[in-house]
């Protein structure tokens, strides 16, 4: 599971109030919360049962007993201090030294994983894994360096055996949402999660009953909304940035967990299939 704490760290800047008064009195007061009623909760951060509700639900937790036992395990195995730790970003100037760049780059890097394994949510990806393995066709949408990650992502599903279709033209990729099934799947990559023709591409996937994965960083925005399941990267980057160096890392890594989670899932076929694609194209690399 995610860790709650953490989550609640980010939604303090969210623009929903009322969620921004329950992560603020819940991070103030976390010691608290886990003996309070939802009742009690509800009335000390001046909202209401419902918000807690769906507080809840945002946070893929199953109730508000769950989120005090989420809490109370942080606290006690000392797990919180470690999860306040600043936004990650890239410093350097013109005066940097090469040695600067790397040592930069490379604690940014690590800081960022380690805030994935904070954000992303076991049985989501499990949820995911589970609808690409039964899907007749998974749809890759994403542009610029999402876009990227999609390509890998759409070499590793067909190694696998997948019929996964991916094209860079965001055109092309609406034409395809538009001629999807309810057996289909679609797997979106967005960083910002507002780009016009990535939303414009799920809204038609979804008016056909395809199921949304999606792949984005931990905000509530468009793509969030409209998606079935979200995969979760930590919200390290400006949306006006020189380059998305570490939210393409961090989705990489998202790629990763569920190419290596559909292997395991269907281990000897898999073992199998990528035996064979590697035999095959095996001559272009010792020709």
């Amino acid at each position: 599971m995610s860790s709650p704490l953490y989550l609640l760290e980010k939604l303090q800047q969210s623009k929903v109030t009322t969620e921004q008064k329950l992560a603020n009195y819940i991070l103030e007061n976390p010691s608290r919360v886990i003996n309070m009623s939802i009742t009690d909760l509800a009335q000390n951060a001046d909202t209401s049962a419902a918000a807690i509700v769906r507080l809840c639900k945002k946070l893929d937790i199953r109730g508000y007993q769950e989120l005090r036992l989420t809490i109370a395990k942080e606290i006690y195995t000392k797990r919180y201090s470690s999860h306040r730790v600043e936004q990650p970003s890239l410093n350097y100037d013109s005066e940097s030294s090469i040695l600067d760049i790397v040592t930069n780059i490379l604690d940014v890097v690590s800081d960022a994983v380690k805030n994935i394994d904070k954000l992303i949510n076991r049985k989501n990806v499990e949820v995911a894994v589970n609808r690409i393995r039964k899907a007749r066709s998974v749809l890759i949408v994403g542009t610029g360096a999402s876009g990227v990650v999609g390509k890998d992502l759409h070499q590793k599903l067909c190694r696998l055996g997948y019929l996964s279709t991916f094209n860079e033209d965001p055109e092309l990729q609406t034409i395809a949402a538009c001629t999807l099934t309810d057996q289909d799947v679609v797997i979106a990559i967005s960083y910002s999660g507002e780009r016009k023709n990535l939303i414009r591409t799920i809204t038609e996937a979804k008016k056909n009953k395809a199921y949304i994965i999606a792949i984005t960083r931990f905000k509530s925005t468009s793509m969030v909304k409209l998606a079935d399941t979200v995969l979760y990267v930590p919200d390290t980057e400006s949306l006006y940035r020189e380059g998305a160096s570490i939210s393409r890392i961090c989705q990489l890594i998202v790629v990763d967990i569920i190419y290596s989670s559909l292997i395991v899932s269907d281990f000897e076929n898999s073992i199998g299939l990528l035996d064979k694609t590697w035999r095959s194209i095996d001559h272009e690399i010792t020709d």
